[in-house]
């Protein structure tokens, strides 16, 4: 029988608690329908009422104007109020908050972390940040600031969240821009030395090689250390592009030619299980462009892409197409320009890369492969040609389905190429009379050699103060006069000021490994008719010195 009774009391708190639960759905759909002003919250001070509106529509009104969401929820976890901001952050409607749990609502990646926070929170309030899904399923980072507070005799608290989604991507960006900026000063601190170092060991290395047999082993071995030198001088070009330093040729090129003249070169150097599908297109695909570098640019994009396929046999695909990218529509890349592009692009079979690593993709020295296989340039080197040149960059990679890179550059609109200047094909040589000045002895000392042997008369010194001493006692005694830019005392820009202040139209040729403050523009606006990047060989000297003494003749 007492048996028999309690069933019978389970089964009527069964009845009510059942009942309670229609009160409470129909309570919450009233609430989501704005069909009442108040909500019932029961919580550790028993049994209180929230007002919706009235009262607190003053507090409604400044929640109202925030440009960051707010939102007001009982100690017991239901969301009391909430503005629109905080709505539309989370990508759902108001009616569909009020009333439910703040954990059904905002359903936050590190929810207990901010559990725990807001069991702890007292009237000083605390802050940190959360990741927070939201409606759509996109990962946002918000800062939350809470305070614990008393409304209406209801004990709750006031959340205020911010996105700061935006920032840390604008963060990110000024964080890489910083690393390149360091980067651009550290490079541009040891070109000038290092390739004033090249330059010596390519000058004479040159030099007894000609006074070598060809059939000789000495022969052989000085081929290698130039060979070696050139390459020292070309990771530095490659450093002063990455950092956007280095000055390009540009002339109107035809990418296809470029493509298959760089394909004929790394086939060989691609192992036997990767194959290469080269797909043409029917126009040449004209840019203005630096053909090195745009080498440069199809080089590492394919041996980039070449080193992701290393572990089975896959495919490297690469294309040329047009594409034009009209105003008002969106484009491909961000902040993209409306205009005529030729696209270039490169794409793999191979491991791909996850979100990660393709926000890394273009950072200096980031890299994936193991150590000693890469320098982390690659890429970094790449973008910054592109950029140079005008152009943009996109990529896109999963893991396991590998990587499509997209390369955007302007396409050359001429019909007809203009002429490249001429260069001789064999240095002349001649009997002018040259001044040499370079604060490296070693310098001075290799180009006297070599002008000399080309029939020049050479006077040189290491000092730009003494260089200008000279040229005051005979200004007109010299036909050309060639100076190093960075030098104690006395620049090569300050140098060349002060000759042509004693004699007009006295040919300058500027020669640096490096300099910040010195391009091809400022220098034939300062007078210099030639601006010459070391390290350079003799074949270059001697066409740049015969280029510019025959232009002179004829003015």
């Amino acid at each position: 029988m007492d048996k028999r009774r309690t069933y019978e009391e389970l089964e009527t708190e069964l009845r009510a608690t059942r009942a309670r639960l229609d009160e409470v759905e129909e309570t919450l759909r009233a609430i989501r329908n704005n069909e009442v002003d108040a909500l019932v919250v029961e919580g550790p001070r028993g049994v209180q009422v929230f007002t919706l509106q009235g009262a607190e529509q003053p507090y409604r009104t400044l929640m109202e104007t925030m440009a960051e969401g707010a939102i007001t929820v009982a100690t017991n976890g239901m969301v009391l109020y909430c503005n629109q901001r905080f709505a539309a952050m989370l990508g759902t409607p108001l009616n569909r908050i009020i009333g439910r749990s703040l954990g059904e609502v905002m359903p936050f990646k590190d929810w207990q972390a901010l559990q725990a926070i807001l069991g702890t929170c007292e009237t000083s309030g605390c802050r940190g940040e959360y990741r927070l899904i939201t409606t759509g399923g996109r990962e946002i980072t918000t800062s939350v600031s809470a305070r614990r507070v008393q409304l209406q005799d209801v004990e709750c608290f006031c959340l205020v969240v911010s996105d700061l989604t935006e920032q840390h991507s604008f963060e990110k960006q000024l964080r890489r821009a910083q690393k390149l900026e360091a980067l651009g000063t550290l490079a541009g601190g040891i070109a000038h030395d290092l390739n004033n170092a090249l330059a010596g060991i390519i000058g004479f290395a040159e030099m007894v090689l000609e006074d070598t047999a060809p059939d000789s082993p000495d022969h052989r071995r000085l081929t290698l250390v130039l060979k070696a030198a050139h390459r020292g001088r070309d990771l530095v070009k490659q450093i002063l592009l990455f950092s956007r330093q280095g000055e390009p040729h540009r002339r109107p090129v035809t990418l296809v030619e470029v493509v298959e003249e760089t394909l004929k070169l790394l086939g060989p150097a691609f192992p036997s299980t990767i194959e290469v599908l080269w797909k043409r297109p029917e126009d040449d695909c004209r840019i203005l462009a630096d053909p090195a570098q745009m080498h440069q640019v199809i080089t590492n994009l394919c041996t980039n892409a070449a080193h992701a396929m290393r572990e089975a046999g896959c495919i490297l695909r690469i294309a040329a197409s047009q594409a034009i990218v009209a105003e008002g529509s969106p484009p491909p890349v961000p902040e993209m320009a409306p205009g005529e592009y030729v696209v270039l692009e490169v794409s793999d079979s191979g491991c791909g890369m996850d979100t990660e690593t393709i926000e890394q993709a273009f950072d200096p020295f980031f890299t994936t492969k193991r150590e000693g296989e890469g320098t982390g340039l690659g890429l970094s080197v790449t973008h910054g040609i592109v950029k140079n040149h005008g152009g943009y960059m996109a990529v896109e990679s999963e893991p396991g389905k590998g990587s499509r890179f997209l390369v955007y550059l302007p396409r050359f609109a001429e019909e007809t190429m203009a002429c490249d200047e001429r260069e001789s094909s064999s240095p002349a040589g001649g009997k002018e009379r040259i001044l040499v000045v370079d604060d490296e002895d070693i310098l001075v000392e290799l180009n006297r050699q070599r002008l000399s042997d080309f029939g020049y008369d050479v006077a040189a010194t290491t000092s730009g103060v003494v260089a200008l001493q000279m040229f005051r006692r005979a200004p007109d005694s010299f036909d050309l006069v060639i100076t190093d830019q960075t030098m104690p005392h006395l620049t090569g820009m300050d140098l060349a000021a002060e000759l042509l202040k004693i004699r007009p139209g006295i040919p300058i040729i500027l020669s640096t490994g490096y300099s910040d403050k010195v391009s091809p523009e400022r220098a034939q606006e300062a007078g210099v008719q030639k601006l010459l990047m070391k390290p350079f060989d003799k074949r270059e000297l001697a066409e740049v010195v015969g280029r510019v003494l025959d232009k002179n003749k004829k003015g």
